[in-house]
């Protein structure tokens, strides 16, 4: 029998609103697995029931769903969300609380410093106020945000844009960039990456053979989908042997296929929807394309930078946190469709030259690890 370990455990909640599977919970995922459990005591506080919550059972994780924590803002759900935090914080006594999202972001550091915790670090994976709204409303949400940042003891910012579009006062040294870490160990190859993605939507199977574009993302205006189906139909007049190929569901979905079906681009764009960890079918693409309006870090540019897939992307926040236009991707000002489609045809022209920058990011990304990740955050739970 291995005699009693002397080391006192530090206990950490993490907190976060939703329980679905976006880049904030996979980051929640990441730490509370890979905290090593002889130095750290974990468990995650999350808003409904969801896949996060799933896979962190799978793991052996903690777990604790807040019935009143969800998007939906109401006075009185705020106040049992309140009771119901204040109780769970009360009852666990953690020695850092580690807050995630903008919903939790200014309740829960405001419960953690009334609560007492010593340490109350939040995470800040994307600022409310730079969606389209009105301006009344992107000040009062920037108002939350500076507020929340203030009441925490740090907080991570996961790209140098995030820590920089927070540029009200006295908080500036609150702010450290922390960013992303991602390992992946199995990327399915080129051939039967296909033909996963064949078997998954049967119409790509008569061009296995071809170039494949590839995109990564939700449905979803922010991403600009219609900005590159209208590249695509440009660029196939030339280049008829191009497919592009689309990963992910969202509220888009029927006036995106509406789109193809409208420009007749049904043998060149296939919406193939959502697929479990896609990331790993990468090396299906030979370009991986992101043409968001916005993004605070870029986990799928990172992905594919791993998966040393050449990448094209919109030059807006954490993007160039990772692809440096000209020395390890092309970059391109989010909504010029001319310089997209210029992109797109110079990789074409010559993919020699994008594939020697794919090598660049992915060599650079290597150390851009999990390990790392979670081990420059362990330095901030230690910080007084």
């Amino acid at each position: 029998m291995n005699p009693p370990s002397n080391i006192t455990k530090t206990k950490v909640i993490y907190l976060i609103t939703k329980s679905n599977w976006g880049g904030a919970q996979r980051y929640v995922y990441d730490l509370a697995t890979t905290l090593d459990p002889e130095h750290y005591e974990v468990s995650v506080v999350v808003g409904g029931e969801g896949v996060l919550i799933d896979k962190l059972h799978e793991a052996g994780i903690a777990t604790f769903s807040l019935a009143h924590l969800n998007r939906d803002i109401s006075l009185t759900q705020e106040v049992r969300l309140l009771r119901e935090l204040w109780t769970r914080l009360r009852r666990e006594q953690p020695d850092v609380l580690h807050v995630n999202s903008s919903k939790a972001g200014l309740l829960g550091c405001l419960l953690g410093r009334l609560a007492g915790v010593p340490r109350v670090v939040f995470t800040a994976h994307g600022w409310a106020f730079n969606e389209d709204r009105p301006a009344i409303q992107k000040f009062l949400f920037k108002l939350f945000h500076w507020l929340t940042v203030l009441l925490s003891h740090q907080t991570i910012a996961v790209s140098h844009a995030i820590k920089q579009q927070m540029n009200w006062p006295l908080v500036q040294n609150k702010l450290m960039v922390i960013h992303h870490g991602r390992t992946i160990l199995n990327f399915v190859n080129r051939l039967d990456a296909r033909a996963v993605l064949c078997a998954a939507h049967p119409p790509l199977s008569d061009y296995q053979a071809d170039v494949w574009l590839l995109i990564i993302a939700e449905l979803h205006p922010i991403k600009q989908h219609q900005q590159l189906f209208a590249a695509i139909e440009r660029i196939i007049v030339e280049y008829p042997r191009v497919r592009l190929v689309c990963i992910g569901d969202g509220e888009l979905r029927a006036e995106l296929q509406t789109y193809i079906n409208d420009h007749n681009l049904s043998q060149h764009v296939f919406l193939v929807g959502a697929i479990t960890e896609a990331a790993t079918l990468l090396k299906a693409a030979d370009l991986f394309i992101l043409p968001s309006r916005s993004e605070s870090y870029g986990y799928v540019v990172h992905e594919a930078g791993l998966a040393g897939v050449p990448v094209i992307a919109s030059n807006v926040g954490g993007i160039t946190d990772i692809v440096h236009d000209g020395v390890d991707g092309t970059l391109f000002n989010s909504g010029d469709q001319q310089q997209l489609t210029t992109a797109i045809t110079q990789f074409l022209d010559n993919p020699t030259s994008s594939q020697t920058m794919s090598h660049t990011l992915q060599t650079k990304l290597a150390d851009r690890t999990v390990k790392a990740m979670v081990t420059a955050t362990s330095k901030v739970y230690r910080s007084r």
